[in-house]
């Protein structure tokens, strides 16, 4: 998941109790708020709920590619395009790199909570971060240089 998920459950019941009380205050204190507004915010707060659980971030690595799935997109990388990898903590991985060249295009894909991480240095001045809960098993499944 995105979220880790008792993170995703306190942001459930935060937004189930910001519903019910607006809920109590229209009936209880202030008429003035419409039904519709009920309405909308009730369904604003389950969709919100919902893609608090679904929104995933996966990893997969075959013998030709690898495959990041992220929220709804996939982006796949031919393994013949890597060019380096980088495995440790994510932000030491992005600040302290030699990547740092001019017109290089990053794309980092983490889920909340996950510090460690594994760089792709790819072919086309690309570079990609990835969180991992063990991301030096991703390195090994990638190709070496010799």
């Amino acid at each position: 998941m995105i979220l880790p998920k008792n993170l995703a459950i306190i942001l459930s019941l935060v937004l189930a109790a910001t519903w019910l009380s607006i809920v109590v205050t229209r009936y209880v204190y202030y008429s003035g708020i419409p039904e519709s507004a009920i309405i909308i915010v009730g369904v604003v707060v389950i969709i919100a709920v919902i893609l608090a659980f679904v929104l995933r971030f996966r990893v997969t690595v075959y013998p030709d590619r690898i495959d990041i799935m992220y929220i709804i997109r996939t982006t796949s990388i031919p393994k013949e395009q890597v060019i380096d990898t980088r495995v440790g903590e994510l932000n030491v991985i992005k600040n302290y790199s030699n990547w740092t060249l001019k017109g290089v295009k990053y794309h980092t894909y983490s889920a909340i909570g996950e510090d460690m991480g594994i760089g792709l240095k790819v072919t086309g001045k690309r570079v990609y971060y990835l969180s991992s809960k063990d991301p030096q098993a991703i390195a090994d499944l990638l190709p070496k240089e010799e």
